[in-house]
């Protein structure tokens, strides 16, 4: 048994010293120019190894090469510059003549996509696709393979077609692939932009068989999240997978089965495009339940809209109100507004529930074109409660402050939904029914009133205004007024359904009719409405029933109107109630009929 384990031991001594003498008889060198040669013949790219080349055994047999430079064809930026690469060798081909790199690891590079980086075409004829005999090439009796590529903590420097560059920071990428160009891959980057932090982590396939004329992929494992200013303070977050085309010569793409968790939303659908030199895109998606508040609103937004929903007293209403966040687009969203100014983006996005400033809307759907900065609006429609809207125009987002065209359509939306969007106090309740036409500029609550112009028709369907009650404040004005009527006390005021028109300009609405009637009360009411001031004149003519008692004074309160006027500022709003000059009007002229037809009885005609 001892000789056995002996010739063992030898035989293994022998053969680790027959390789050791193989591997330090190779001169790693002679693989240089060859590895150049090589990298020019496949791509055209020009790769420059500064320094020599040198093994390195442990923990793998390994050629170790000093500072890299890889050159695209033409062009005056390197694409890759690193300090240093390591390329992993198999032992045992070594001893047939075969160079296997098993991996290349490069670390700390600097990786350029920019015009200065980029290959120069010329039309010296058409690119013929690689085939696979070129992935086993041969120089004299040796050849090369490589199976995994791998570039840690790196950077990305890429340059989009506007100019503006973007560092991916910490780029982690690992590749393998099979000699016919499949194989899986794992990404990881982040980056950072208008303190904004981007990161994403990826798992999935690739096929490069049919580069340089597509490359397809696949995410099958994806996390993803979106940091900094101006978003929820937990951040976007979730996960995504997708599979994708994409075809570099024409820069096209084809996203199918797009899977998109972000908080508590999900995004379903398809997209495809291109990518240079200005943004294409047609983006067609479906959601279950898209929470925008949590997707684009900043924690203060979210933060003052709870404080204004929970306050009841007009003072703090109406403060917070001036401070609440746009509508439509936030204060800190330039970058989206500069982004859409130069993309073509045909989108059509459907979702079963939506949530926007706090209101939950059914069945939403849009479909919108946006033509650098020019967006046509051709549905924007959904449920809110019982109610309905539908919005169709055009919105320019080529100005600092947007420009829109719009044909608006609400159909018994409730105030308490529309009042808080438009910044305004919550002071009314009931439900909204418009069409109208409006035009303007801005997107913002305060702007829609002050900016905007245009005229509608309006509804308004079970109007409550819990802080005063016109009907019973008359009713109380009456009976202060005069003992010769009283009130019936088993009926309860209630303000009838009204209908009118209305035009706004100039940061003022001006009633220009509204009137309504039930078995209790006709009134009508003109005026308007400052909101640039934050003021209001507003004449209410009502008409009551319901009274006991004298039948002229009956009858004087059933055909004369009497007006109730609101006033002043919102915050000390006053009003003013002339019941007694309408009683006094007609107690003078009742006088002057009793005195004239007392005359008449003293000089009958003859």
């Amino acid at each position: 048994m001892r000789k056995l384990i002996t010739t063992f031991a030898i035989l293994i001594a022998v053969l680790v010293a027959g390789m050791t003498a193989l591997v330090l008889l190779v001169n790693p060198n002679d693989f240089k120019h060859y590895m150049v040669q090589q990298v020019e013949k496949r791509s055209g790219y020009q790769l420059t190894l500064k320094g020599d080349l040198r093994w390195h055994v442990w923990p793998r047999l390994s050629i170790l090469s000093g500072p890299i430079v890889l050159t695209a064809p033409g062009a005056s930026q390197p694409a890759v510059t690193a300090d240093n690469m390591r390329l992993d060798v198999e032992l045992l081909p070594l001893l047939s003549h075969q160079l296997h790199i098993s991996k290349v690891l490069v670390m700390h590079a600097v990786i350029q996509a920019t015009p200065d980086a980029a290959a120069k075409i010329t039309p010296a004829g058409p690119i013929a696709p690689d085939d696979n005999s070129s992935f086993a090439p041969s120089l004299g009796h040796w050849s090369l393979d490589i199976a995994h590529l791998s570039v840690a903590n790196s950077l990305l420097i890429w340059q989009d077609p506007q100019g503006e560059q973007l560092n991916f920071r910490n780029v982690d990428l690992s590749l393998h692939q099979d000699s016919s160009r499949i194989g899986r891959y794992h990404l990881s980057t982040a980056l950072t932009r208008n303190q904004q932090t981007f990161s994403i982590d990826f798992d999935g396939q690739m096929d490069a068989r049919h580069y340089p004329y597509k490359l397809a992929f696949s995410v099958d494992r994806g996390s993803y999240q979106l940091q900094g200013v101006s978003l929820p303070e937990q951040g976007v977050k979730g996960e995504t997978t997708f599979s994708a085309q994409w075809s570099p010569m024409s820069n096209t793409f084809d996203l199918n089965d797009f899977s998109l968790q972000a908080n508590d939303s999900d995004f379903h659908g398809e997209a495809s495009g291109v990518l240079a030199p200005a943004l294409q895109l047609n983006l067609k998606l479906h959601s279950q339940n898209a929470n925008f508040d949590q997707l684009l609103l900043s924690g203060g937004s979210q933060v003052s809209q709870q404080v204004a929903a929970q306050t009841n007293s007009p003072e703090r209403v109406d403060a917070q109100t001036r401070a609440r966040t746009p509508v439509v687009v936030e204060k800190n969203n330039r970058g989206f507004i500069d982004w859409l100014n130069q993309s073509e983006i045909t989108s059509q996005l459907t979702a079963d529930q939506a949530t926007w400033h706090g209101v939950t809307v059914k069945g939403l759907a849009l479909n919108a074109h946006n033509a650098l900065g020019m967006m046509s609006l051709n549905t924007l429609s959904g449920k809110v409660d019982d109610g309905h809207f539908a919005i169709q125009g055009k919105v320019d987002f080529r100005p600092d402050l947007a420009t829109v065209d719009l044909h608006i359509d609400l159909q018994h939306i409730p105030l308490q939904v529309v009042q808080p969007l438009l910044q305004i106090p919550p002071v009314l309740r009931g439900d909204v029914s418009l069409q109208g036409d409006f035009s303007g500029q801005g997107l913002r609550g305060k702007d829609i009133l002050t900016q905007w112009q245009g005229r509608s028709t309006i509804d308004l369907i079970g109007l409550d205004i819990p802080q005063m009650n016109v009907q019973q404040m008359v009713i109380d004005a009456v009976t202060r007024a005069s003992n010769r009527v009283n009130s019936d006390p088993t009926l309860h005021p209630v303000i009838p359904d009204m209908r009118g028109n209305f035009s706004l300009g100039n940061g003022t609405l001006q009633l220009t009719r509204l009137e309504g009637e039930n078995a209790q009360v006709s009134l009508n009411a003109l005026g308007e409405i400052n909101f640039a001031q934050h003021q209001l004149d507003i004449t209410f003519n009502l008409l009551t029933r319901g009274w006991k008692g004298d039948p002229s004074m009956i009858a004087l309160l059933a055909n004369q109107p009497i007006p109730l006027r609101f006033y002043g500022p919102w915050n000390h709003l006053q009003y003013s109630l002339s019941v007694d000059r309408l009683l006094k009007n007609n107690l003078k002229s009742r006088l002057q009929q009793w005195l004239k037809d007392n005359d008449k009885a003293k000089h009958p005609s003859s």
